[in-house]
């Protein structure tokens, strides 16, 4: 296949980074440089891959994103191989994972490690590969960076470190966006719906699938003057999905409380509102209804991966 893109997806051993790299190979023909600690997990993902009919390959790169040096290292390594990036998705992120036994404590109650997971492999770690990625993409004049974000940004959910996190993400992408305008390079913000993946079982859920084309159709449908549009802000998965006609496996929509089209309405309608830190009027949440023992059990399978 010509001219295939070449894509950078963190965090791809699991969840819904495996699901975005597999689509990205699998359905749109891309080159995609796969990146996580699990080297195992990565080359079983590359298998799957090859499977696909569409030409797109996965090279798993096993990647520590605490390591600053392997990463420069890494993204060395893609520019010396590709000399281009068409798409960065920063995916990883080690929060939930870190969080889920703590569920029902308050902030002060929990180690400090639960709060730096969600910093460190989420926010600090997209800041980093964004800015070892941005060099080659304004030289080209040309690309994408995703950072895969939630309604956590918005308001409170789970945890304070979760919050704060996908805060700092959405305002990454806003503030990466303008000074990479002049440039031609776009930014954006990908919420996902409340997911069914390897770790979380929520009834309803979006699939990685269903993420994966939402990346690919913010690569490959979106117009320029659609990027430009979106850059800098919050997207959702489910609004991509009725502007560029795609479906979760086997032709689903994803339909709870927390995923699909009218559960995006309301995110967005909540997002129209000034954040709670900016509305005087506005009223606290109640951090019992997501930090309770019970959401344990939409983490089942937290317990079987460490941070």
């Amino acid at each position: 296949m010509k001219n295939k893109k070449v894509c950078i997806v963190t965090g791809a051993s699991r969840g819904l980074g495996r699901g975005i790299a597999l689509i990205l190979a699998q359905e749109a023909g891309c080159t995609v440089y796969a990146t996580a600690r699990k080297e195992a997990a990565l080359q079983a993902l590359a298998e799957e891959a090859a499977t696909g009919t569409q030409g797109g390959v996965v090279k798993a790169c096993p990647l520590d994103q605490n390591d600053d040096a392997a990463v420069c290292d890494f993204v060395e390594r893609v520019q010396s191989e590709a000399n281009q990036v068409d798409l960065l998705v920063n995916s990883a992120f080690a929060g939930l994972i870190a969080m889920t036994p703590h569920f029902g404590k308050p902030f002060w109650e929990r180690p400090l490690s639960v709060f730096d997971a969600s910093i460190n492999i989420g926010l600090r770690s997209a800041h980093v590969m964004s800015a070892l990625v941005a060099p080659l993409m304004v030289k080209n004049q040309a690309g994408l960076m995703v950072q895969v974000s939630s309604f956590g940004g918005v308001q409170y959910l789970f945890d304070v470190g979760y919050g704060v996190g996908k805060a700092g993400l959405d305002r990454l992408t806003a503030d990466m966006a303008a000074e990479l305008k002049p440039h031609n390079v776009h930014s954006v913000t990908l919420y996902p719906g409340a997911g069914v993946t390897e770790v979380t079982a929520f009834p309803g859920g979006e699939t990685p699938v269903f993420t994966g084309r939402a990346v690919v159709a913010l690569l490959n449908q979106a117009t320029n003057e659609d990027l430009a549009r979106m850059s800098g802000k919050v997207i959702q998965t489910a609004e991509l999905s009725v502007d560029y006609g795609f479906t979760d496996a086997g032709g689903e929509m994803p339909n709870s409380d927390f995923s699909g089209v009218e559960a995006a309405q309301r995110c967005r309608e909540a997002m129209s509102q000034p954040v709670l830190q900016y509305n005087l009027n506005a009223v606290l949440p109640d951090p019992a209804e997501t930090n309770n023992p019970g959401f344990t059990g939409v983490f089942p399978g937290a317990q079987n991966y460490k941070v």
